[in-house]
């Protein structure tokens, strides 16, 4: 409401000026205001306001797309000149239009030619200034749009950081670590060796704070085996997982460093999984070279409170590398995620 307000005075002060400059060269100085002059200012003051909605009417979605660069040159030119003729047509409507509602009367009187012509080119200048003000303010605000909202992707990625760190690192997950360590070490010497390695790779991951762009597929997969191999032996037969991705792909492509360990940890978060029904973990290629992590969906009766918390962080570190971001869906009883990559140059 604000805003129309705002533009209804702008509107206002602009059609004074307009009206003002137009009787000063038709009629010259000194400024007379006749009898009509109210009536020219209110003519300009709801031309304006109208030409600013017709603009915006008539360039929306076209803003988005010229920010992204999927507009060119001649579609700003030709959105210019249905701008300009719209304008004309309406400069004949709302003198139209004001003169029944002022005069009551549908007796209109045309100008003189020379003042008639005046007047069309003048408009046609005042169109074009218009024009270019409207179109120049609102991408101005694109832009400031699109910069607040990396500064938001890039604060909401360094929380998101800060919070994965907390959560790989609480003591619940440590000791759960430690008591298999123990439990195994006497038992299962070898057990014990190898989960102790790729417990200490995990966490040497996770203590890698400085890197946070892409990575080879390759490194990433190697952190994630070590995670998934410590729910294996954590869960026994409980959890299966299966990772098939041929070893050029893993070397030539890459993903955001660490993207896989939450997706992992949402699936075991929300997923039953036991001995009769144990969680089959999938990750592999589609036809499009997209990453897909897959599971048989067996959802928990009750979701924890930070079902979103995970995706929005993968999504907000996505967006902050301004790469393409990723999807999830369901398909029969099998939950998909597909995140993108990139080829190495």
């Amino acid at each position: 409401m604000k805003k129309e307000i705002n533009k209804i005075v702008l509107s206002i002060i602009l059609g004074a000026l307009i009206s003002l400059v137009q009787d000063i060269v038709i009629h010259g100085l000194p400024l007379h205001f006749h009898e009509n002059i109210l009536g020219e200012i209110l003519f300009s003051a709801c031309y304006v306001y109208c030409f600013f909605w017709m603009t915006r009417f008539l360039m929306r979605g076209f803003f988005a797309k010229t920010i992204r660069g999927e507009n060119g040159k001649t579609e700003v030119l030709f959105n210019f000149i249905k701008a300009e003729l719209i304008g004309l047509v309406m400069l004949f409507l709302i003198g139209i239009l004001l003169t029944v509602i002022i005069k009551g009367t549908f007796d209109i009187k045309l100008k003189e030619l020379s003042e008639f012509r005046f007047i069309m080119v003048y408009y046609f200048f005042i169109n074009a200034i218009l024009f270019s003000v409207e179109v120049g303010l609102r991408v101005y605000r694109l832009y400031s749009h699109e910069k607040d909202a990396k500064h938001q992707a890039e604060q909401s990625f360094m929380q998101a950081q800060l919070q994965m760190l907390r959560q790989q690192l609480n003591p619940h997950f440590l000791f759960n670590n430690l008591n298999i360590i123990a439990a195994t070490i006497n038992a299962n010497p070898k057990l014990a060796h190898d989960f102790t390695k790729s417990m200490a790779d995990f966490y040497r991951k996770v203590l890698e704070t400085e890197r946070s762009g892409w990575i080879t597929l390759k490194e990433e997969l190697k952190t994630v085996r070590s995670y998934l191999y410590m729910l294996s032996v954590r869960f026994e037969d409980k959890i299966n997982y299966e990772i098939s991705i041929p070893e050029d792909i893993q070397m030539n492509y890459l993903v955001p460093d660490f993207i896989l360990q939450p997706i992992i940890e949402n699936i075991i978060k929300h997923n039953h999984c036991s001995k009769q029904e144990p969680l089959r973990i999938f990750i592999g290629l589609n036809d499009t070279m997209r990453l897909v992590i897959s599971n048989n969906h067996n959802p928990k009766n009750v979701e924890a409170e930070s079902l979103g918390i995970g995706w929005f962080n993968i999504q907000s570190r996505y967006k902050y590398l301004g790469a393409e971001t990723p999807v999830k869906y369901i398909l029969g009883k099998t939950f998909f995620v597909e995140i993108s990559m990139i080829k190495q140059s």
